[in-house]
């Protein structure tokens, strides 16, 4: 997938360089607890289950189901406003964390979705969540 031409770019910070790696690979990057082993998401810093205070970056399937969305008609900012209108919702991965990213494809909750990467043509590659069912 690739329609993104229009979209501002993404830059990684430190705190975000592994997550862009795995992307720019085709890999959905997550965090696990090394304590507990509990799935955590991306920007997580602490195991909300034990408190462990050092998650490491794992590889997540690119599944998952769409718990809400939202169609944006007015964009938030300028750099939008070429690709309004646009969804984003929460997705719930199969391995449990919560993400919250760009929806393609015909939203209804409990579809099931996965990740797709687009890469622009500057900036960072990164996942959006393709509606693939409505059951």
């Amino acid at each position: 997938m690739n329609d993104t031409a229009t979209w501002p770019p993404m830059r990684r910070d430190a705190k975000s360089a592994e997550f862009f790696e795995a992307a720019s690979r085709g890999e959905l990057a997550i965090k696990k607890c090394i304590g507990c082993g509990r799935s955590l998401a991306p920007e997580a810093m602490v195991c909300t289950d034990c408190g462990g205070s050092d998650p490491v970056w794992t590889s997540a399937s690119g599944a998952g189901t769409l718990v809400t969305w939202t169609t944006v008609h007015r964009a938030p900012n300028p750099a939008f406003a070429a690709v309004v209108p646009y969804t984003v919702g929460v997705v719930e991965l199969a391995e449990g964390p919560w993400l919250y990213a760009r929806i393609t494809g015909a939203p209804k909750a409990g579809a099931a979705v996965h990740a797709e990467f687009v890469t622009p043509s500057e900036g960072e590659s990164y996942p959006v969540w393709v509606v693939t069912s409505s059951e």
